[in-house]
């Protein structure tokens, strides 16, 4: 974590922190109690939208390190890069959110069905797709280690017919979802 990232988070604590202690405090001088719940309810929302936004680019940076580590395993197969697909993206984060809310660690979602159903409710098209999940991992390096040590995970990473690639992470739960045209 990049000092930007910690400074944001830090100050989003010490904005809830502060919330909290205008709620416990007692009257003040001059002002209402109205005024302090306020001012609480007010700094809550300022440091949920910080803290949200926080998360969000560390999503979104564990996302981006799969797809470098991935691309490095091609190259070093002599395939060509995949190509992030936002669409795809999307999707793929949808699904580990999806994961992780929802309590399941499977291919197949109760609420979106398998990968494919998935790909046809989000106007993705293909002619040839595959998924890879994975829960528990802490790091983008240590996923990617985790898939290329299995054999069905690691025949995707390097599957000369994917072209196309979309990275979700959400709370532990990883989804990568690729596609060839």
């Amino acid at each position: 974590m990049n000092k930007p990232k910690v400074a944001a988070f830090l100050s989003g604590v010490m904005l809830f922190g502060l919330a909290a202690s205008l709620t416990a405090a007692p009257a003040l001088p001059g002002a209402g109690t109205g005024t302090i719940y306020a001012a609480s309810a007010k700094t809550s929302q300022v440091s949920a939208k910080q803290m949200a936004a926080v998360y969000a680019q560390i999503q979104a940076e564990n996302a981006a390190k799969v797809v470098a580590l991935v691309n490095v395993e091609r190259k070093n197969a002599g395939l060509k890069p995949l190509v992030v697909h936002t669409n795809l993206s999307k999707m793929a984060k949808d699904k580990a959110i999806d994961m992780y809310k929802s309590n399941y660690f499977s291919h197949t979602s109760p609420k979106y069905g398998s990968p494919f159903d998935m790909m046809d409710a989000y106007n993705i098209t293909y002619r040839y797709a595959g998924e890879n999940i994975a829960k528990g991992q802490k790091t983008p390096s240590e996923v990617v280690a985790a898939w290329m040590n299995s054999p069905g995970h690691k025949a995707n990473i390097l599957n000369s017919k994917y072209t196309l690639i979309g990275v979700g992470y959400y709370n532990g739960h990883w989804v990568q979802e690729f596609i060839g045209k």
